[in-house]
């Protein structure tokens, strides 16, 4: 269960939107952190359980659309341990508290006390909270408990287990020692048969005295031993307090006097000492990035898993587990001599930063460590390991993250490839459809460029304002925001001419910048005039993905006084996969300073509620093309509701792009869109028409 700085999903049993969003928001108001969905039919209780990892259930008795006791019946099957809330009719109070409770709800109360909802949900999410770290810490045992029993097994000491002075656990190690041929034979014979005849009261008292609270005495003691075959031997017995099986027991330690010292531990090879270290790998690729986080020189970042190391480790112990892993290390130092810097980051896990590659190159490089980085025979000549490596890599030039990200990257290249084959990562994909197609730089991209340094030095870009339009009856006035260039004749051109080119040569971040700053100044004086206005800007990859982007943000609302709940950030959705994890510390920052985070073009991928799983999100822009044709296209307008509906189910608004003609609007309006954008309604347009 997350800590209470994260947020907690719900499932609302209601079949209002508003109803959701009203409960949602007085529990957000009572210092909660909550994100929501909603539905009113029971039968779909488990299925978004399970989809969104819900933390609580909140039932809307009241409202004529729920069943009390289907929600009730479908809440019991549940295997998960989600706490259920009945919210109910004053007037309903006494029998459907009775009802309700009997029924496995947590607790009920009246749906206009938001004060004491607020009270029962911070209540039962740290009952919650409890109930789940007392499951993980108990899992924790159960490992621990695991893993000392395998290295006990696996220990060269004599060690055993002992119940009322009979043997109810003991290692091979143990067993060698007095010779018996099977735990089932030792368990028929109590530990003071093994003891010399003379010892045995002593001893006797000895174990007592260890397995009191607080033992007394010597922890060790000499003691003259009897094999299963009645040979003697001395040595020394120790004794500690112990469980086995959830069972008060006593560990003994035996050790013959002539024990045969243990080898000293192994001097890393040079190979493995030749290793940098991981510090040193991510400062050189600081180094090579540059202070600009462009880099001058194209280079590779390769990650180099071993495969199956867990199962070699299994199977040939530790120490010759890692004799095997430190060949392949030096194996690998080999190859890559003389083409970059290599580093170990983890028991199974190598680095490579490799300078002046290209595609082909990084790719060649990739298929040999593949073919010929090995995994050898373990020490004794015992059968050989044949699993190779996974190779993932990443290709940089131009603008790029940092040096985390990068390496990130190329892990996720690794673990993301069929196992054995070679998988790339290319950071730098483009911000938008258009510039994705046409990412290979055209003949006049110089030209263009040209123009966007003058047009960003002469503070020759216009904004332009398109109003998005609430079907719903919102009478917030939302804008979205657009850029255009004037060129030196003083004609305004659209971003769709100059965005590819921004992106390739590396100023689309300076052109985010302006349109940002120009549009919170805007954003201030509409304000102040008493113009309850929010705007939607856009952000590119290259902008979301500097580390100082939310400092910047900060600093322009406080130049401006402008507040972050004016402002909605717009992502498209094609960037979201590849950026997830940079993506989720941005939207959680701006979620904090209560800035608005909308996805655009959605609807393309085929799971689109993956989006709504991994970021938390207040707007989705559906894909223009959704609007052109609708009214004649029955499959569009099926799977626009669809989209709608699930929008709705997390909570999220949804908007329609590209809108054409009245006959889409009806439509939508049907299917329960929230909001419209499009030419037909209006074109973007350099003044604000603000309604009075």
């Amino acid at each position: 269960m997350p800590d209470q700085a994260q947020t907690v999903i719900l499932l609302v049993m209601t079949s209002q939107a508003s109803e959701a969003e009203r409960l949602i928001t007085s529990l957000r108001d009572g210092g909660l952190p909550v994100r929501g969905m909603y539905t009113a039919h029971a039968d779909r209780i488990e299925e978004l359980v399970e989809r969104r990892a819900c933390d609580l259930i909140i039932c809307c008795a009241y409202d004529p659309a729920v069943t009390l006791e289907a929600v009730l019946l479908r809440h019991r099957e549940l295997e998960a341990d989600v706490p259920l809330i009945v919210i109910v009719d004053p007037a309903d109070a006494p029998a459907a508290t009775i009802s309700a409770m009997a029924g496995g709800a947590r607790d009920v109360t009246a749906n206009n006390d938001a004060e004491r909802l607020q009270l029962i949900v911070g209540r039962e999410l740290a009952d919650l909270r409890a109930r789940r770290q007392l499951r993980r810490l108990t899992q924790r045992l159960r490992q621990c408990e695991q893993r000392a029993r395998e290295l006990v097994d696996g220990s060269d000491e004599a060690v055993t287990f002992i119940q009322e002075g009979m043997h109810v656990h003991a290692n091979p190690a143990y067993l060698n020692l007095f010779r018996f041929p099977s735990l089932d034979d030792l368990q028929a014979a109590a530990f003071l048969d093994l003891i010399e005849p003379e010892q045995r009261t002593p001893i006797r008292d000895f174990l007592r005295e260890r397995q009191s609270a607080q033992p007394q005495g010597p922890a060790e003691l000499p003691v003259t031993y009897v094999r299963a075959d009645a040979s003697r031997f001395p040595g020394t017995l120790a004794v500690a307090p112990a469980e086995i099986d959830g069972e008060p027991c006593l560990r003994l330690i035996v050790r013959a006097a002539d024990r045969t010292p243990l080898t000293p531990p192994a001097v890393p090879t040079p190979a493995a000492a030749s290793l940098s270290s991981a510090a040193t790998l991510l400062a050189a690729i600081d180094a090579a990035v540059g202070a600009e986080r462009r880099a001058p020189q194209p280079f590779a970042v390769f990650y180099v898993r071993i495969r199956a190391a867990a199962n070699l480790f299994r199977d040939f112990g530790l120490t010759r587990g890692l004799a095997v892993i430190g060949a392949l290390a030096a194996a690998l130092t080999r190859l890559c001599a003389g083409v970059g810097l290599l580093v170990r980051i983890s028991d199974d896990g190598f680095a490579l930063l490799a300078p002046g590659l290209d595609e082909a190159s990084a790719e060649s490089l990739a298929e040999r460590i593949r073919t010929q980085v090995r995994l050898g025979p373990g020490p004794g000549g015992k059968a050989r390991i044949e699993a190779d490596c996974d190779v993932g890599y990443v290709i940089v030039a131009g603008p790029c993250p940092n040096s985390s990200n990068l390496l990130d990257e190329a892990y996720r290249a690794c673990h993301g490839g069929v196992a054995g084959q070679t998988k790339a990562a290319v950071p730098q994909r483009p911000t938008s459809l258009a510039a994705r197609e046409k990412q290979s730089a055209e003949d006049n991209d110089s030209a263009v460029t040209a123009k966007i340094e003058w047009a960003l030095t002469n503070d020759r870009f216009m904004l332009v304002y398109q109003p998005i339009i609430s079907l719903m009856g919102d009478s917030q006035e939302n804008y979205s925001v657009l850029v255009r260039m004037i060129d030196d004749a003083e004609n305004l051109i659209e971003a769709k001419e100059f965005i590819g080119a921004a992106i390739r040569s590396g100023l689309i971040e300076r052109i985010d910048k302006w349109a940002i700053r120009h549009a919170v100044k805007a954003m201030s004086e509409h304000r102040q005039a008493g113009h309850p206005l929010n705007f939607f800007l856009n952000l590119a990859e290259d902008s979301f993905r500097d580390p100082g982007v939310m400092i910047w943000i900060c600093d322009c609302l406080r130049e401006f006084d402008v507040r972050g709940s004016w402002l909605t950030f717009v992502i498209q959705e094609e960037l979201v996969d590849g950026n997830l994890a940079s993506l989720s510390r941005l939207v959680e920052s701006l979620k904090k300073i209560k800035c608005r985070v909308a996805v655009n073009r959605f609807g393309a991928t085929d799971h689109p509620q993956m989006l709504f799983q991994g970021l938390s999100l207040d707007f989705v822009l559906l894909l223009p093309e959704f609007a052109q044709g609708l009214a004649d296209d029955k499959d569009k307008q099926q799977r626009l509701l669809a989209l709608a509906n699930l929008a709705r189910e997390f909570n999220v608004k949804s908007v329609v792009t590209g809108v054409e003609d009245a006959r889409s609007i009806t439509i939508l309006w049907t299917a329960g869109v929230d909001y419209v954008q499009g030419n037909f309604l209006q074109r973007p347009s350099p003044t604000l028409e603000i309604a009075t």
